[in-house]
């Protein structure tokens, strides 16, 4: 049995409750105070006020570290918490003015603050970080003389408060002044007891990371990142300030792609300079990393340098490309498209480190692996996200410098000719996307064309899938019964591209009815379906394995 220090302790609890019971501080370095007040600030008193007369509301969980000191380290929640503290302050300024001392007292004392005797002074017994704990410190212990708000942060601090106070108002209005009281009390006894959350008290911020990780949840991803940001900068010591400006700009830079690709992109880079790393390994690998003050420098440097790459392996636009080879840029609208995540810390190292000629003959084969992979539908597989992860090292320490040699690495996973075009052959493909990127590039092999594994056009407005055998027959094809329809109309072989203003009468006419239309497309794999007398389960087969087999051209791996 693991010792309770190592234990994860948890209870059902009310928020106001927390406040309550314990001395509650965010870590200095976490991020600042978030919520809009017309967006979640407004949402979350809005769900509290239709909550109050049914009963229990649950508002998720409030993940915590305790403190040698006593205190609660809040992981995960500082939004919920500060805005919760926020409205207890609005509803105890109301009462003071309506001289309810007893109850301001109460509320007060026991959910807003308490005296450090050390410094002889009452304090929140919420404690903000560095840019936010001045305001919200005032605010909550009522002493707002001399209030200043500079910063955006501060600007949403004192904007929830203003509608914390403006929605005390609301409450009461309509209301006999003498029951006001009363009402608000009946708010505070909710916001204890009833506003649900299961507190969480974890052991360190290695078993917090890791949690995050198995619940998996909207919003825990940027707790995560905060974990190891404070683990980071808890290293830096002296060099904090050079530190956290690398961490903003690696920050800014990745909050281009998306707001939450930070752990994604730590992870992929802890790959290119450990190998492979497990998704629930981050927070473990950072700290192996860095154990001291010039290692977290270090560490933050290459992140810096790194992310700017980073997102360059998402923008074909980004002027990182501008000179390379065109079809670099060209891959990387096709890597988009396919998103195999366990690819992603491998094109990175290539990025990183190989030269602009063999960047390029990398991004070919890895687009023709990719399609390979996506048809042999082994891209979620560890047996593909181990040696690609391990690749990705050598490519980054230097050991694989050219296109040759990553094939080379990669021989174990590559799909084979034969079972490449088996999978062609079986292949049914519910994604549009894909099936036009397929298609059009079948169609630039089948005319010889250059390239053609790449995506020469991907206008809807210009180019439509066609399904031959539609979806919905609508009675117009009684050659398919019902499960046939199901079976087939998604098979490579009965799609096709067309003109949009070809595709756009079709719908579910006949075979017969599409034939002429068919017949006239541009499109050489498109007009060849017209050639068949009829479409049966056995037209669509046969035409698949013509595209199997033209297939091991357009995507070559040698």
């Amino acid at each position: 049995m693991a010792e309770a220090r190592h234990q994860i302790a948890f209870e059902q609890t009310g928020l106001g409750s927390i406040l309550k019971q314990n001395q509650l501080v965010i870590p200095p370095n976490q991020r600042d105070y978030a919520w809009d007040a017309e967006l979640q600030v407004s949402q979350l008193f809005q769900d509290f006020a239709r909550a109050i007369n049914d009963g229990d509301y649950f508002l998720g969980t409030i993940v915590t570290i305790p403190q040698e000191n006593g205190n609660l380290e809040v992981v995960d929640g500082q939004q919920r918490l500060a805005t919760t503290a926020i409205l207890l302050a609005a509803i105890r300024d109301y009462l003071r003015e309506r001289n309810e001392s007893v109850l301001v007292e109460s509320i007060n004392n026991e959910f807003l603050t308490g005296i450090d005797r050390t410094m002889r002074e009452r304090i929140s017994k919420l404690t903000l970080n560095i840019s936010n704990n001045e305001l919200f410190n005032k605010i909550v212990t009522g002493n707002r003389d001399d209030l200043t708000v500079s910063g955006a942060s501060n600007e949403r601090l004192m904007a929830a408060y203003e509608k914390a106070t403006s929605h005390v108002r609301n409450i009461v209005a309509g209301l006999d002044p003498k029951d006001h009281g009363d009402l608000l009390n009946e708010w505070v006894s909710f916001i204890e007891r009833e506003a649900l959350v299961v507190l969480l008290k974890v052991p360190n911020g290695a078993d917090a990371y890791k949690m995050f990780e198995t619940l998996n949840d909207r919003g825990l991803r940027t707790s995560q990142a905060d974990l190891v940001k404070n683990y980071l900068f808890g290293r830096s010591g002296r060099r904090l300030n050079e530190v956290n400006s690398r961490w903003m700009y690696m920050r800014g830079a990745l909050e281009t792609i998306d707001d939450e690709i930070i752990i994604d992109f730590l992870r992929h880079s802890l790959i290119v300079l450990r190998g492979h790393v497990r998704e629930a390994g981050v927070f473990d690998a950072v700290q192996d990393v860095v154990r001291s003050e010039t290692a977290a420098v270090t560490f933050s440097s290459t992140l810096e340098t790194l992310a700017n790459t980073y997102v360059a392996t998402f923008n074909p636009e980004h002027e990182k490309w501008n000179t390379y080879p065109d079809s670099v840029r060209r891959s990387i609208v096709v890597f988009n498209l396919f998103n195999i995540r366990p690819m992603r810390p491998l094109i990175l190292a290539t990025a990183a480190r190989m030269s602009e000629r063999e960047v390029s003959n990398v991004f070919q084969f890895l687009v023709s692996l990719g399609v390979r992979l996506i048809i042999a539908s082994t891209t979620r597989s560890g047996s593909i996200e181990i040696p690609l992860a391990y690749t990705a090292h050598a490519v980054f320490d230097g050991s694989i410098d050219s296109a040759a040699k990553l094939r080379e690495a990669l021989t174990t996973i590559i799909p084979k000719d034969q079972e490449f075009k088996d999978g062609v052959e079986h292949a049914r493909v519910s994604n549009a996307p894909l099936a036009r990127y397929y298609l059009r590039s079948l169609e630039m092999a089948a005319k010889d064309e250059s390239q053609p594994w790449f995506i020469p056009m991907d206008d809807r407005s210009v180019i439509n899938l066609e399904h031959v055998l539609p979806k919905k027959p609508e009675g117009n094809w009684p050659q398919f019964n019902a499960d046939e329809v199901q079976l087939y109309s998604t098979r490579l072989g009965n799609l096709a591209l067309l003109r949009a203003s070809e595709n756009s009468d079709l719908h579910s006419a006949s075979f017969q009815d599409k034939k002429l239309i068919l017949a006239a497309s541009p499109y050489l794999l498109t007009s060849q379906i017209a050639e068949a007398e009829d479409w049966t389960p056995e037209s669509i087969i046969q035409r698949q394995k013509t595209l199997a087999q033209l297939a091991l051209r357009t995507w070559p791996v040698t």
